[in-house]
């Protein structure tokens, strides 16, 4: 496993017991937050009520794949407090969940076994995202569903972001002293935890698009959402910017476009 792999994997470790409260049911103060749960919601929307078996890689905590409209689900993740909190889930909930730890790269199922395969929030974080596609494609039976997303690498909204993100922490690391930078935390209620500075991947949409045509699947559907700036994570000026906007994109197909992320459904060609 690489040092990237690793601290991606200690990160979301450290993240399972408190990762209900991102599905919370009181309306998001966070962008992130907001994005994740209209990922979720989308998502969902665009599995329906499958036959068959339904597997979600990158599972997390269970959140997304707990609220599939069928018994015959499964999960995998790297991150084994995410697959503790998972079962857990599951046991509240009274469903049948089957889980496994796994590399999105290697999963441990035979080929053609999987009708339904959801893979959310996980492609930006792989260090060959080629590899954990090909895999999607190996366990699915001919005809089966894909449900992906990945971040809009052509979203204003992403680009601004990465860019102001990538200075402020040169700032923070190499210009202010730790005891400041403790004490700003501290005022903004963080922890002194180490920077999380791997390098995410970004597609633009067409890219996503021919790469999973070129393995062998169809685009079914389509959906971006989410428009707004991650360093004005919390303000409520940002939170209205992304409501107004994710409105008018309904009836503007371009504006829409411009969203965070990319929801995509496939299908698998015979």
């Amino acid at each position: 496993m690489t040092v990237a792999a690793a601290t991606i994997k200690e990160r979301f470790g450290s993240e399972a017991a408190n990762w209900d409260q991102q599905y919370a049911p009181e309306a998001a103060r966070s962008i992130y937050v907001h994005n994740l749960r209209e990922r979720r919601k989308t998502a969902l929307s665009f599995i329906g009520s499958p036959d068959g078996r339904v597997l979600e890689i990158g599972c997390g905590a269970g959140n997304v794949i707990l609220g599939v409209d069928t018994d015959r689900i499964l999960g995998t993740d790297f991150a084994l407090p995410m697959l503790h909190k998972a079962r857990q889930s599951a046991l509240r909930d009274r469903r049948p969940l089957k889980l496994a730890a796994s590399d999105a790269a290697s999963l441990p199922f035979t080929s053609e076994s999987t009708d339904t395969a959801v893979a959310l929030g996980v492609l930006e974080y792989l260090q060959r995202p080629s590899e954990a596609l090909a895999e999607l494609h190996r366990i699915l039976t001919y005809g089966g569903t894909l449900v992906l997303s990945s971040p809009n690498a052509l979203s204003p909204f992403v680009a601004i972001d990465d860019v102001l993100k990538g200075a402020k922490n040169w700032v923070t690391r190499s210009l202010m002293p730790g005891w400041m930078r403790r004490q700003v935390k501290s005022l903004l209620g963080k922890g002194d935890e180490d920077y999380f500075t791997h390098k995410r991947h970004r597609f633009g949409p067409g890219q996503i698009r021919s790469g999973l045509e070129d393995l062998g699947f169809e685009i079914v559907k389509e959906r971006f959402h989410t428009f707004g700036f991650g360093v004005l994570d919390r303000s409520a000026l940002n939170l209205s910017l992304c409501s107004k906007l994710e409105e008018w994109a309904t009836t503007h197909p371009k504006l829409e476009k411009l969203g965070w992320t990319i929801v995509l459904k496939a299908r698998k060609r015979s």
